[in-house]
């Protein structure tokens, strides 16, 4: 939550990241390319336009970061005792398993807060629907009811279900991105160690965490494309996360799948750096040994 504070102007990168990745033109087109949207954004709707969902983002980042980051070395341990030993503390088997059982808990958890910054992205003709993010909450629940009661079923699941909208797409980006950050910081701090080209320290952490960036942008933008489709899908016009895929793969080819990555990046790149950066200086503080 405090690397999201710090980052607090690349939420502008992620809010034009979203309205690149609803946009359903041929990829590489003039309109789509991430200036473009910044501009007509600040032009048409302001300059705070790009900051929206900014509290949502927070919420979501405590919570799905929060567990993410704060469970993996424990599951580590748990894992490495139940193997007796078979997944290796130096192996990347045992880190990505670790990874991905934290990030599946975290993302599944902050998904309803992830949806409403989501929302809150969004292009509306007419004017956001939402005030703030309590009333998106609210909006979104009551709307989702309100379906479940027209068809028969309980509002209570009508609710939660439309805020746990496009949940397997988010779980599948918080693995993939966990399993390529995490992982890649961890193995790559550990190389440089063991061959001795850096020691513990900032400069080692700055590093590793630089390329952790770069590979979990790579990693998890085309599953992020399909997360943002899914969740601001109010019509239902995808049946689920592989039929938004195939319908991304036909009408726009596989560079639709990496829709917004220059913002992807900025802001991922950066956040990474942060996080790790943070999360080791906390670590020392609290006199715990280094990732």
């Amino acid at each position: 939550m405090l690397s999201s504070a710090m980052c607090n102007p690349t939420d502008m990168p992620v809010t034009i990241k979203v309205r690149q990745q609803l946009r359903r033109q041929t990829p590489g087109a003039r309109a789509n390319a991430f200036w473009s949207v910044g501009v007509e954004m600040a032009r048409t709707e302001g300059v705070l336009s790009l900051m929206g969902g900014l509290s949502a983002s927070m919420l979501r980042e405590l919570v799905y970061s929060g567990i993410r980051m704060g469970t993996y070395e424990c599951f580590k341990d748990k894992l490495h005792e139940v193997s007796n030993g078979a997944l290796t503390r130096e192996g990347l088997p045992l880190k990505i398993g670790a990874a991905s059982i934290a990030a599946t808990i975290g993302s599944a958890l902050a998904n309803p807060a992830d949806l409403v910054k989501v929302r809150m992205q969004a292009y509306y003709p007419d004017g956001s629907p939402y005030r703030n993010t309590r009333h998106a909450f609210a909006s979104i629940y009551r709307d989702g009811a309100s379906l479940a009661v027209s068809k028969g079923a309980s509002p209570v699941y009508g609710g939660m279900r439309a805020l746990y909208r496009g949940v397997e797409a988010t779980t599948i980006r918080g693995i993939v991105l966990s399993a390529s950050q995490i992982c890649s910081y961890d193995q790559i701090k550990q190389i440089l160690k063991r061959r001795g080209v850096m020691q513990e320290g900032v400069p080692l952490h700055l590093v590793a965490s630089t390329f952790a960036g770069l590979f979990c942008s790579i990693t998890s933008n085309p599953v992020d494309v399909v997360k943002v489709r899914l969740m601001n899908d109010k019509k239902h016009e995808f049946k689920g996360a592989f039929d938004c895929v195939r319908q991304v793969m036909v009408k726009e080819g596989l560079f639709g799948f990496y829709k917004g990555f220059g913002m992807c990046w900025a802001r991922l790149g950066t956040h990474t750096i942060l996080t790790f950066l943070i999360f080791e200086r906390v670590r020392y503080l609290f006199g715990i040994e280094a990732m």
